[in-house]
């Protein structure tokens, strides 16, 4: 199987711009759905002190859809695996302190949520979206108690990215 890669966004639908005010005549289109994923495996390495690793790079204007944090194999070792996700200068812009040492999907938060609309950001528009640069998504892992001697967590981000005129991807109608 071969990779594509495709600089902006695809542009999915029928109508691309409005010609008037009924369906069929509206435009429909809307930017695709992407998504990236990482996988760290603590087996066999001790982690006593908080260890950051970069698990995604967003492009300039994605506005997050939502992150999924799975620990497939449970973590040992230390009393918890506190877990944060951000960028730099901001260690938890994306996610906030959640232990991952026991097997499962994290819940997703309304803090969270704000955090992916960009309403903590001085984005445009109105805040949507991670901003005008490319961001580095970074997880830090911090142990407690102890260190970390074993566990498996998988970190997948589905975002959109913006549109081809550069702007984030958005509603198409106005009020």
């Amino acid at each position: 199987m071969g990779f594509a890669t495709h600089l902006g966004p695809w542009l999915l639908g029928t109508v691309k711009n409005t010609t008037g005010t009924t369906a069929g005549t509206v435009a429909n289109t809307g930017t695709t759905i992407v998504s990236q994923t990482f996988k760290r495996d603590y087996t066999g390495t001790t982690v006593a002190a908080p260890s950051v690793l970069t698990i995604a790079c967003l492009p300039a204007g994605a506005q997050i859809i939502d992150i999924y944090v799975d620990t497939l194999v449970a973590f040992t070792g230390s009393t918890a695996a506190n877990l944060i996700i951000g960028k730099t200068g901001t260690t938890n812009a994306f996610w906030a302190t959640s232990d991952i040492t026991t097997a499962g999907r994290l819940a997703t938060t309304n803090a969270n949520l704000a955090n992916w609309a960009g309403a903590a950001t001085t984005a445009a528009p109105a805040g949507a979206g991670i901003g005008s640069t490319d961001v580095l998504v970074l997880a830090t892992l911090s142990p407690t108690v102890a260190t970390v001697t074993a566990g498996t967590v998988q970190y997948t981000i589905t975002y959109a990215v913006k549109n081809s005129n550069g702007a984030p991807a958005q509603s198409t109608f106005e009020n």
